[in-house]
């Protein structure tokens, strides 16, 4: 008789029940954020990599970097880029050796989620060089 009075069991194997189902159904949305991000990321490579053969594919690319001319390449990547989005572009020759002596960038990384992309591309004219562009892309979620 005094089992049947007894509501705090009743009351702790409810609440308990409750947390189960919390946790549980918690742990089924981590797997969706993360594949969110991870989506973003593919987006911001693929832009990436779309400005660098856009500038590449009538030589502009490989003649800003032959002419050193950085402030023109900064220009060309801004204007392929929304205000909201953050760059780096950083040019290394064959040997991996830092090109740019200035930083071709737009300022400070807007988020920590940042997609790095590397494209290679030669100058054919008379100084023949090769050069490994990488563009690195952040944007507001």
């Amino acid at each position: 008789m005094r089992l049947l009075k007894d509501k705090k069991g009743q009351i702790r194997t409810i609440e308990a029940f409750f947390a189960a189902i919390l946790l549980l159904s918690s742990l089924t949305l981590i797997p969706m954020v993360q594949e969110h991000s991870s989506d973003s990321t593919e987006l911001l490579s693929s832009t990436a990599y779309n400005i660098l053969m856009s500038l590449d594919s009538n030589g502009q690319l490989a003649s800003l970097i032959g002419n050193e001319s950085w402030i023109n390449l900064k220009s060309c990547i801004q204007s392929s880029l929304s205000p909201m989005a953050w760059f780096n572009l950083t040019v290394f020759d064959e040997n991996m050796t830092r090109v740019n002596d200035i930083p071709i960038t737009s300022g400070s990384a807007v988020n920590d989620r940042i997609a790095a992309v590397d494209y290679v591309c030669a100058n054919t004219g008379s100084d023949y060089a090769v050069y490994v562009i990488r563009l690195q892309l952040a944007g507001v979620d």
